[in-house]
């Protein structure tokens, strides 16, 4: 038989040996009471009787006694289904006894065993269980019910079984000592050794399982009362010998019958026992109600107890809110090991009772803990040690924080060269902060008093201080501020500022002054450069040949420079206060406040941007103008410096600079096809010469009466020549028309070939042939589609030009497109004749630089050319390619698919 103390004994509040020990009373009351039912299986007296034959224990009594101890032996080994069984039979035996006493009728279960041997003792009711076993069977069957029941009615229940039981134990065992050899058996009271002693084994045995006797004592002594259970004890065992032995006189005197002196005997032992009972329970139900406050406070708190190899025994609802774990996961753990404890200090600094850990809670946090451990040793127990916790991490974050702040004070006075000082003036002792005397470039210790420290101060300054502190002291302010000159040598002046705390005494006089200064002589400095600077600025502004205005977030103005007075004529005083809106049309003033508002919102525009707008002078006027905007913070707000152009003049240049650009690119054109003119001029006489024989042939054919789909047939194809002719005719009216530039989608590859068939017209003897590889993915340009022409016609001229002079049997120019970053398509025409020499790619885009020889041309073809792509956005280029011939290349804006 085997016992988990942590698992089964614990549950009765006992250590092992305590819970072995009842056990083994346990077994013994049932080998005894086996062996008296023996005696009567044998025949054999002296077992059934132990030695007083006048007064054997019944079969059933034995039985009932059997059964009571195999139930509490179920019980101890965690058997509860067949403890109930075996419980039921001593209550029914015992119930079944007290029905026929009352009653008075015989239900013939007296005899029903050994019915031979029972009635060969004399009495009115052999066999029959007596009344002092019939209330042990009850009540300690009732006890043991009641440690199936709620937890809360166990130690009740075992404290009351308890009393009654050691009890009645004594009374069986006064009334064996007292009664006489002669006494029959049969009486209503009579009792039997063996049934005395199982009922003192019994009871014992359940005592030892119930009731903690250590426990006892020290809720007696906590409660002051270990006196009255040093005096209720003996009285416990000796009352009940008190009602025997009246039994006893009363039967010697012949006072009452027989059957009421058992029942008085009766009612005097229920009476002690319920007295005992009242005693125990209300003893009990008040030191468990102590223990319950007890047992509740201490569980709000970090409290938790360990057993020596440093297991969690106990885990409290403090430490459950503390850690994370639950009782059921802590129980049993190793309690650092759990919570993955480590000192925060040297093992050889910290007191094993009083430890500053860090511990790791449930959900990972690391937290800080004061523990203190405290070990309790209790008789027949193993030690435990009381772990008290207190959570500190408010505090170590605290102290860390003090000591962080600390720090950065030290390395803020240090970095802002501030000085803290402590004036006591009363015996005028001045005591410094490390440091703060060097900074004042005086050596330490040399004005460590007030009269030292006055001799290096200006006088005018000390008379300033001296009256700020006599108006402190007046009206009892807490706070000053001064400014002092101070001379730490002859020839050198500091410039010092600081502020100070006063503190008064109960009279009302300054009793110290603690403070801080700073060497602010730098600044001063800086400041008076800052404002020679400002002066020199303010010159510098009002001479500027370009506009400034300065304006804050709300667009209203704060400078107006001369500059600006001559271009809008306004004067200063008129503009400085109002809105800037005022020196621009009405219609464009909420466009450049959107701006304005955009800028401080989101930070977009603005900045660094150059803007082109229009200005509006006090006369009406209207000019354009060029804005440079910087931005500034002062004294946090957004301050806005535009720099303003007039750009009427450069306007105007541009004007006649376009002018004559196009001027230059019609005369270009005219030059050009005056030099495709016979070249165009024999192109139109060969569909005009088949237009005459188509007409010619239709005629002859009409004049002799022919079919008339042949004719049809010669006047289509007769038209179609005419419309060839009239679309070269369009094609170069559309390219010698001069007209405003036009800038849309426009499709390349169409683009493309109309130039190059309009080069290409009358061209055929010199067998030259035009290659496309044009990209199928890029099909727009945005750009003026005469203008492209213009440059595809002269680069492609020039190749052809290039490939007339060359002796390659095939002569190819190649007409490809990509596309390129930022939205650009690039084109390029390639030849593969000479190639351009070295001397000429150098000065290529040069006006009057040209690729065809004396009298080849004019030499602006190329500059024009180049002038045009450069107002689309793009860039021009020529290079030789390496497997020989010239590579012309420009770029032109594409447009996405979907875009038009």
């Amino acid at each position: 038989m085997r016992f988990e103390y942590d698992q089964k004994a614990w549950r009765y509040g006992q250590s092992p040996t305590t819970s072995y020990v009842a056990a083994g009373l346990f077994t013994l009351a049932g080998l005894v009471s086996v062996v008296t039912f023996s005696g009567w299986l044998l025949d054999i007296l002296l077992l059934r009787s132990f030695g007083a034959e006048h007064r054997p224990i019944w079969p059933w009594t034995a039985i009932g006694f059997a059964a009571l101890s195999a139930g509490f032996l179920a019980l101890v080994l965690e058997k509860r289904r067949m403890a109930l069984l075996f419980w039921g039979l001593p209550l029914t035996i015992a119930l079944a006894t007290i029905f026929q006493n009352i009653s008075g009728l015989d239900l013939g279960t007296d005899r029903l065993l050994f019915a031979d041997l029972v009635s060969q003792y004399p009495g009115p009711h052999p066999g029959r269980t007596g009344t002092v076993s019939c209330i042990v069977l009850i009540l300690l069957a009732t006890a043991g019910l009641g440690t199936l029941a709620r937890a809360s009615l166990r130690e009740e229940a075992a404290a009351l079984a308890a009393t009654a039981t050691l009890g009645l134990a004594a009374a069986s065992a006064g009334l064996i000592l007292f009664s006489s050899p002669g006494e029959q058996p049969g009486q209503f009271l009579s009792v039997s050794i063996p049934a005395a002693l199982l009922s003192i084994l019994l009871a014992l045995a359940f005592i030892l399982l119930h009731s903690n006797i250590g426990w006892v004592r020290a809720v007696a002594v906590s409660s002051g009362e270990w006196h009255a259970l040093r005096l209720l004890l003996p009285l416990a065992l000796v009352l009940p010998v008190v009602p025997s032995l009246l039994e006893l006189l009363i039967q010697d005197r012949g006072l009452f019958s027989p059957f009421v002196t058992e029942m008085f005997v009766v009612v005097c032992n229920m009476l002690i026992v319920a007295l005992i009972a009242y005693w125990a329970v209300t003893r009990v139900i008040r030191g468990q109600a102590r223990a319950m406050e007890l047992t509740h406070a201490l569980d709000v708190t970090t409290v938790l107890l360990t057993d020596p190899e440093g297991r969690i025994t106990h885990w409290s609802h403090g430490c459950q809110q503390l850690y994370g774990w639950s009782q059921a996961e802590a129980l049993g753990q190793q309690k650092y090991a759990l919570l993955r404890s480590y000192c925060t200090v040297n093992d050889d600094m910290h007191d094993s009772t009083r430890l500053e850990l860090i511990e790791t809670c449930r959900d990972g946090r690391e937290i800080h803990v004061l523990e203190r451990v405290q070990s309790v040793h209790t008789p027949g127990q193993p030690p435990t040690s009381v772990h008290k916790v207190t959570d500190i991490s408010e505090r170590v974050a605290a102290i860390e924080a003090l000591r962080a702040s600390e720090e950065r004070l030290a390395i803020a006075t240090t970095a802002h060269e501030l000085g803290v000082f402590e004036w006591y003036v009363n015996s005028g002792e001045i005591e410094w902060s490390p440091g703060t005397e060097q900074r004042l470039g005086v050596p330490p210790g040399s004005i460590n008093t007030f009269e030292k420290w006055r001799l290096k101060v200006e006088q005018v300054d000390i008379d300033v201080i001296s009256a700020d502190v006599a108006r402190a002291v007046r009206e009892h302010l807490d706070k000053i501020s001064f400014r002092y000159r101070l001379s730490p040598e002859p020839g050198s002046v500091r410039s010092i500022e600081g502020s100070a705390r006063l503190f008064y005494t109960a009279k009302g006089e300054v009793d110290r002054c603690v403070g801080f200064i700073m060497d602010v002589t730098a600044r001063d400095e800086h400041e008076r450069e800052l404002r020679r600077r400002e002066a020199q600025l303010r010159s510098v502004l009002e001479t500027v040949p370009d506009p400034m205005i300065v304006i804050d977030e709300a667009a209203v103005v704060l400078q107006f420079s001369a500059a600006a007075e001559r271009l809008w004529g306004y004067s200063a005083a008129e503009v400085i206060g109002h809105q800037a809106t005022m020196l621009i049309p009405l219609d464009r003033r909420e466009i450049h406040m959107a701006v304005l508002r955009r800028f401080r919102e989101r930070g977009e525009g603005l900045q660094g941007e150059i803007s082109i707008s229009v200005g509006e002078a006090s006369d009406g006027r209207n000019f354009p103008m060029e804005v440079r905007t910087g931005i500034a913070r002062s004294g946090g707000q957004l301050l806005f410096t535009m720099f303003v152009r007039d750009l009427t003049e450069q306007r105007e240049n541009e004007a006649r600079l376009s002018e004559l650009n196009n001027e230059i690119a019609h005369v270009s054109r005219q030059s050009a096809m005056s030099e495709l003119a016979a070249d165009l001029a024999h192109e139109l006489n060969q569909p005009l010469a088949a237009t005459s024989n188509f007409l010619a042939a239709a005629r002859m054919l009409l004049e002799r009466g022919e079919q008339t789909e042949r004719v049809t047939e010669l006047l289509r194809m007769g038209s179609e020549q005419t419309l060839r002719a009239g679309e070269i005719i369009r094609r170069l009216r559309a390219f010698m028309a001069r007209g405003e530039v036009e800038m849309r989608a426009e499709s390349v590859e169409r683009t493309v070939r109309d130039a190059a068939e309009l080069v290409m017209v009358g061209t055929a003897q010199f067998q030259i042939r035009v290659a496309y590889q044009l990209d199928p993915e890029i099909r727009f340009m945005f750009a003026d589609r005469i203008q492209v022409q213009q440059v595809l016609v002269n680069l492609m001229r020039n190749a052809m030009e290039a490939l007339r002079n060359s002796d390659r049997e095939d002569r190819l120019i190649i007409i490809s497109s990509r596309k390129c970053e930022d939205h650009m398509i690039e084109i390029s025409v390639n030849d593969n004749g000479p190639g351009l020499p070295s001397h000429v790619l150098e000065q290529l885009f040069s006006r009057f630089t040209t690729t065809k020889g004396a009298g080849g041309g004019m030499g602006i073809g190329l500059s024009i050319s180049k002038r045009i792509i450069e107002a689309h956005g793009g860039a021009l280029s020529a290079d030789n390619r390496p497997e020989g011939g010239a590579s012309f290349r420009f770029t032109v804006p594409t447009v996405e698919e979907g875009i038009e």
